[in-house]
């Protein structure tokens, strides 16, 4: 490993993934030597019962279960063979095993060889009313195999309609119905029959480099006096790909070059002067190679040339400025995110080219053929009633959080979560939040941007420090306990039992779930909304298990917050889309949702090991932080040289990364937050390569 030095929590050698399941966060290390099938057949009749796995809840498979306990298959066939004997669980061939009923009271430490208490069936999270079993269904643990040759084949399973009251008034929730938008060509149209002028207008129809084709009878134009040359790079200058985008309209170029000559005949533009050109250098308000918005106004019949993506290794035509050439602002991810680079480790992203495309289709079409008319109204700003019992579920079984789904307020991401909790911690009293040290910039800028003082707290090996914490005199803190951003520790037991402490005495604990699931080498962690329910608001979404552009999350407040917070909601936006939330509800109630994050974590564990390979070989002097979980890692170095100018210079190469200090209010070591999920490990193991000799040059 050439000196390569890594946190405990970092991966041994032949070691196997995950160490427990997430699934009711069961751990490897509580299976006993003897009585497996029986001890696993107790904690699941212990789920069901105290209401973690509602009935319509969907078993892992056998085979799922027992590689990540470490148990022969036939350890988990025997205990969901026990709870079906007893009628809680059901076969449904494809459909898997599924909880069908679950008792009238919890079984109190009863015998494996006892009489169970009697099973109650439930009404929702089963198959519509009317449609019963089919018959011969396999027995529970072996849902791939028909129990007889000729037995039917089983009717999937459906959520059940949802309906949702409309309101009265106009048909849209914000007034009448959107504006017309103003024509595209400010010029009127000439009468019928009339001859069209020979002066073209703006074209607004065209892609940018269309040629322009003239009117019947018109006189062509002449011909325009060449550009200079492109520049060389990947992209040709108007072929379609990330960095040129076709523009909307003839926009005036922003870049320096040769001035474009109007057509001949071509009007001149209005009020001359109203835009100013840029000078000579390099752009402040975008970073290097970003695509130039257009100028309300005139404009040029030719759009601006877009600078080709910087390929990885090759200089950039310009010094690199912004963002960090400055204090980030409220855009510098925007920033960042639109600079051209041949690699990306941006942290935080999954492997978007794994979408379930396939799978999201088949639930929508299976949803859109069940919809009624009132689906399509204004639905409940809480969010649509299937997809809080399905998020319900999931936090039950996936994260040990028991909820009512009338405690689920369905938010677009984590970020509308903190928008609308800092609305009403501030009607509250509440003035302050303190942060994690380092911790999400993010998450920092959206608490100030609600008026809101984020104090930072400093972070150790076990956690954030309570006593820094109580120091502070903040009456909240924001958290990510299960896997701490950027640095990657897991809070400590006996540091979760001091934030407890801290909370009873009156503090609240904002809790951001952002990629638990997302874990390789250490055993599942439950969430802190799972140990104290009154003083903790937990945040969750499908940002790092789908995909971010879905904009789907979740929020379970404590009940004093939990009206406010729906009102401001539905001031906000109504309600999130009904459509999508009904599509999410139905991959998750199918196990299409577990399908794909197991697919993911084979895919990101393959790619983090990559990564660490790579900064072991060029690094050596590096130290690797958070590899056991997530989607990134941070790695800090012993040179002097700030990470910004890094981050800068390995920009100018074509590598796209995060300085750690952007994350930072406190001195800290300097360090790089790198993101692998979303990139291939060859080309993982290419860009920190130049990361490696992009420092050794600095230093």
């Amino acid at each position: 490993m050439s000196g390569m030095s890594e946190e405990a929590d970092a991966p041994a050698a032949g070691e196997l993934p995950g160490r427990g399941s997430d699934f009711l966060q069961l751990a490897a290390g509580e299976v006993p030597a003897g009585g497996k099938a029986e001890w696993l057949a107790g904690r699941l009749r212990q789920a069901i019962a105290d209401g973690r796995l509602a009935v319509g809840s969907r078993l892992p498979p056998t085979r799922v279960l027992a590689v990540e306990l470490r148990v022969s298959r036939g350890v988990i066939t025997e205990a969901y063979r026990r709870l079906a004997e007893d009628g809680h669980l059901e076969g449904r061939r494809r459909g898997g095993t599924v909880v069908v009923a679950a008792p009238f009271a919890p079984a109190r430490g009863a015998p494996e060889g006892g009489a169970p208490a009697l099973p109650r069936r439930a009404t929702h999270g089963v198959p519509l009313p009317g449609v019963p079993a089919a018959p011969g269904t396999p027995a529970p643990g072996a849902p791939d195999r028909p129990a007889a040759p000729n037995a039917p084949r089983a009717r999937p399973a459906r959520l059940p309609d949802e309906r949702f009251s409309v309101p009265p008034g106009p048909t849209t929730p914000h007034g009448p119905g959107p504006q017309p938008l103003p024509p595209p060509d400010p010029q009127p149209l000439p009468p019928p029959g009339a001859q069209l002028p020979r002066t073209p207008g703006p074209q607004t129809s065209r892609a940018a480099g269309a040629p322009i084709r003239p009117a019947p009878g018109a006189q062509p134009p002449q011909a325009p006096v060449p550009h200079a040359p492109y520049p060389p790079g990947p992209t040709a200058p108007h072929a379609p790909g990330p960095q040129a985008l076709p523009a909307p309209a003839p926009q005036a170029s922003h870049t320096p070059g040769p001035p474009t000559r109007p057509a001949p005949g071509a009007q001149p533009p209005r009020a001359p002067g109203r835009q100013t050109p840029a000078p000579p250098g390099p752009q402040t308000p975008h970073a290097a190679g970003s695509p130039t918005r257009p100028a309300p106004g005139p404009q040029s019949p030719h759009p601006p040339h877009p600078q080709s993506p910087a390929r990885p290794g090759s200089p950039s035509p310009a010094p690199v400025g912004p963002p960090f050439s400055r204090v980030p602002g409220a855009d510098v991810f925007d920033v960042l995110r639109d600079a051209p680079a041949g690699v990306d480790f941006t942290p935080g992203r999954p492997d978007l080219s794994t979408f379930p495309r396939t799978a999201w289709l088949r639930a929508e079409r299976a949803v859109l053929a069940g919809l009624s008319a009132e689906h399509l109204g204004y639905g409940d700003p809480r969010g649509a009633p299937a997809l809080r019992r399905a998020v319900a579920d999931w936090l039950a079984r996936m994260r040990g959080v028991r909820v009512e789904p009338d405690e689920v307020l369905i938010v677009a991401g984590t970020a509308q979560a903190l928008t609308l909790l800092h609305q009403v911690l501030r009607a509250d009293g509440v003035d302050a939040v303190a942060v994690e040290d380092p911790g999400s910039l993010g998450g920092r800028q959206h608490l100030r941007n609600g008026g809101l003082d984020t104090p930072p707290v400093p972070v150790d090996d076990h956690g954030v420090r309570v006593d820094a914490l109580r120091a502070t005199g903040a009456p909240a803190v924001l958290l990510t306990p299960a896997h701490q951003f950027p640095t990657g520790v897991v809070t400590s037991g006996e540091r979760r039992r001091e934030l407890l402490g801290w909370a009873r005495d009156g503090g609240l604990i904002l809790e951001d779930d952002y990629d638990a699931e997302h874990r390789y080498d250490r055993p599942p962690v439950p969430a802190l909304r799972a140990l104290l329910a009154d003083r903790v608001c937990y945040m969750g979404s499908v940002s790092k298990l789908l995909a971010p552009a879905l904009r789907i999350g979740w929020l379970v407040a404590p009940p004093r917050y939990r009206a406010a917070l729906v009102d401001a909601k539905r001031y906000n936006d109504l309600g999130n889309p009904v459509l999508p939330q009904l599509v999410l509800a139905r991959l998750m109630e199918s196990g299409g949702l577990e399908r794909r994050l197991r697919l993911m974590r084979r895919r990101h564990r393959d790619r983090r090991d990559a990564m660490i390979a790579a900064l072991a070989e060029h690094l050596p002097g590096g130290t690797v932080h958070g590899a056991a979980a997530g989607l990134h890692l941070t790695v800090t170095y012993p040179a002097d040289v700030p990470d910004t100018e890094v981050a800068a210079a390995a920009l100018a190469r074509g590598v796209k990364c995060q300085p750690l200090s952007w994350h930072r209010q406190l001195p800290g070591p300097p360090g790089l937050v790198l993101g692998y999920a979303a990139t291939a490990p060859g080309v993982i193991a290419e860009g920190v390569a130049l990361l490696g000799s992009t420092l050794r040059e600095l230093s």
